[in-house]
């Protein structure tokens, strides 16, 4: 063997040995990465699409609220309903600063399915009919509408009631009701634009 071909034979050799141990530390880099995914079925509460990571809310079985982060937008048409969902633990980073992270539960896929709901949705007679029965509304209104509908950043109904008389109307109380993530009924002030649990504002009134 000529000193030419032992030294082309060397080089290849080491070469060889670089490549296999490049292709080890990826094999070992990538079963590190391995990620171990999650399979549950979940009720569709919302979508929030206006922080730095957008977020799906689901109920569980237990009718405990889960949080997922989503890539994309889920239509407020599935509100209520159910699906197979699964999800991922992830690492996620605050908008502007990479050194600071947080752990988070991201959707990877999900399927439509039928079923009863985990909780029953609430319904637009069904809070109608809870305002209605508001004593202090039984006792000072006789007209109860919905005025506006959740949309968007929107996540409430806005109700009014009020008196109608043969030529005029007049308002009584407003109504902000929330359905995400649980059903609450709230005092609105348009002056404020705030608004008071019922309790809160029955304290302020007395």
């Amino acid at each position: 063997m000529t000193r030419f071909t032992l030294f082309i034979f060397t080089v290849l050799f080491l070469v060889s040995c670089k490549n296999k141990k490049t292709v080890d530390k990826s094999i070992t880099a990538s079963a590190k990465r391995e990620v171990v995914t999650h399979t549950d079925t979940l009720q569709f509460i919302s979508f929030d699409g206006n922080a730095d990571y957008w977020v799906s809310t689901f109920l569980n079985g237990k009718k405990d609220t889960i949080a997922l982060v989503t890539d994309s937008e889920l239509s407020d048409k599935f509100r209520g309903k159910l699906f197979v969902v699964t999800w991922f633990a992830d690492t996620l980073y605050e908008a502007g600063d990479d050194e600071l992270k947080y752990a988070a539960k991201r959707l990877s896929h999900l399927k439509l399915i039928k079923g009863s709901p985990f909780v029953a949705a609430i319904s637009e007679e069904q809070i109608i009919q809870d305002i209605k029965n508001i004593p202090e509304v039984l006792a000072n209104a006789d007209q109860v509408g919905i005025a506006e509908r959740p949309s968007g950043e929107k996540k409430y109904y806005l109700v009014e009631t009020g008196t109608r008389g043969e030529d005029n109307y007049s308002r009584f109380l407003m109504f902000r009701v929330y359905t995400d993530p649980r059903y609450e009924i709230k005092v609105y002030d348009p002056e404020s634009d705030t608004d008071l649990s019922l309790t809160e504002w029955r304290k302020l009134k007395n």
